[in-house]
């Protein structure tokens, strides 16, 4: 089963910029990591993400942003399917162009 999940993610450096939307395709079993970089291959190819091993050992992976504390480890399942996840960068690392 897959469906058109709707991300919202920051495009833009320290100085300005904006959240832009966009539909992803997401499949059943997928993690946020899975569509951020379906979304980086598909939509938004300057789009900066690390591909890393989804393991969720080395820290490296930026969280989703959600009410409560998200990672991007998180299988696509816990968001209803109507539901925008919105990605940003961290706020303790700049955003560096």
């Amino acid at each position: 089963m897959s469906y058109a999940a709707h991300f919202r993610s920051w495009r833009g450096d320290s100085e300005k910029g904006d959240l832009v939307d966009y539909q992803v395709e997401v499949n059943e079993g997928e993690v946020v990591l899975d569509i951020i970089h379906r979304l980086q291959q598909t939509q938004a190819g300057d789009l900066a993400v690390r591909w890393n091993c989804k393991a969720g050992k080395c820290g490296s992976c930026s969280p989703s942003q959600r009410p409560a504390p998200a990672d991007v480890h998180d299988r696509m399942n816990i968001f209803a399917e109507d539901e925008v996840v919105t990605v940003t960068p961290l706020r303790t690392f700049p955003v560096i162009p």
